[in-house]
């Protein structure tokens, strides 16, 4: 059996989980996963488990904080860092009872998989399985101030020695292996349908502007000026909004070309078939994004140092949500998918590696 652990801070770790998952199903037809989650990332798999997965084997044992986000900057960084430090320590006493207080056998697994679980890479190293791991990130710096940065700089430390002791880390990054760290590039969902088949399929008729903003608070300001600077453009009746979001509220009055969908299970599809992605500087996102050969318009959390580290080798950066016309006149109009370069999927790389540890 692969155990997975799949970190349940936005949906991106259980996307990615799921298209490893899947292919190592068509692959291998292996179909022996149990998977270990939490709060949205939880409800987000829950759809999916009628086709591709068994219900009795996803849990529900992660509930994670929130960032603080005011207009799409994050706030109290360090204050978000020791409530992790608590979260994870949560994590630990839930992972406990989880495998010792209840009849727990059928889960101790040949292969063990945590996606940015650090919990679950710690707790599961007195097990005799293998663990993998799986990141894009191999160290923080959430903290600004010198006091704090230290304390930020032990935590880093702890960080490695547990990336350490893993046997394999699986990075969907481009790079150069080194150690037990291997570099497959972005890993994303495999899409067997053409885009112009998806466009049918999805009744996308118009240009399609999508805004994909998760199942987090942290895409809350971005949501609202997007809408803003729709209802601004001078064409905007040749254009439909597509809103991928978990986050309701009271939308501005709105015409019948834009559309709130909520959190759906094929969002990686409708990436394929817009004509002009927004979303925040997420990783999986901006991986469909360059997969599916899409144009982007990422913006970062300000403050939030990976996001602004990602957005800005994209090009784009916070203060570019106050020039949002502009970049959506000039992204849409000159998008050409017959000529837009793509990037190779890393999944199958990841899942041939996962499979070789059950061998």
């Amino acid at each position: 059996m692969i155990l997975f652990f799949s970190s349940p801070i936005g949906l991106g770790h259980i996307t990615r989980d799921i298209a490893i998952m899947e292919k190592i199903i068509r692959e291998y037809n292996y179909t022996k996963f149990s998977i270990v989650t939490g709060s949205t990332a939880y409800g987000f798999l829950s759809k999916l488990a009628n086709s591709n997965f068994d219900l009795n084997f996803i849990y529900n044992l992660y509930f994670p904080p929130s960032f603080s986000i005011t207009d799409g900057k994050l706030t109290r960084g360090f204050y978000w860092l020791l409530r992790y430090v608590y979260y994870y320590n949560q994590c630990n006493k839930n992972l406990q009872r989880f495998f010792l207080t209840e009849n727990r056998s059928h889960l101790l697994s040949d292969v063990i998989i945590s996606d940015e679980d650090f919990a679950s890479l710690s707790f599961t190293k007195k097990f005799k399985s293998k663990r993998i791991f799986v990141t894009d990130i191999l160290s923080t710096q959430f903290s600004r101030s010198f006091l704090f940065s230290k304390f930020e700089k032990k935590l880093n430390n702890s960080m490695s020695a547990l990336i350490r002791s893993a046997e394999c880390v699986i990075l969907p990054e481009i790079g150069e292996d080194r150690d037990n760290l291997f570099y497959v590039g972005p890993i994303v969902r495999e899409i067997q349908e053409s885009r112009n088949e998806l466009r049918k399929k999805l009744s996308f008729d118009k240009k399609t502007i999508l805004l994909s903003v998760g199942g987090t608070n942290s895409g809350i300001y971005l949501l609202k000026k997007t809408i803003e600077s729709f209802l601004r453009l001078k064409n905007n009746k040749e254009y439909d909004l597509v809103i991928l979001s978990s986050y309701r509220f009271e939308l501005p009055k709105l015409d019948s070309n834009c559309k709130f969908m909520g959190i759906v299970s094929n969002g990686h599809e409708y990436v394929k078939s817009c004509d002009l992605l927004i979303s925040l500087a997420g990783k999986s996102t901006i991986d469909e994004s360059m997969v599916y050969g899409i144009p982007g318009i990422f913006i970062p959390v300000k403050n939030h140092f990976e996001q602004e580290c990602r957005a800005t080798s994209m090009g784009f950066k916070y203060d570019d949500i106050y020039n949002l016309d502009r970049l959506i006149e000039e992204r849409i109009s000159s998008f050409d998918h017959a000529n837009q370069v793509k990037v190779d999927n890393g999944v199958m790389k990841s899942a041939k590696m996962i499979y070789s540890f059950l061998e």
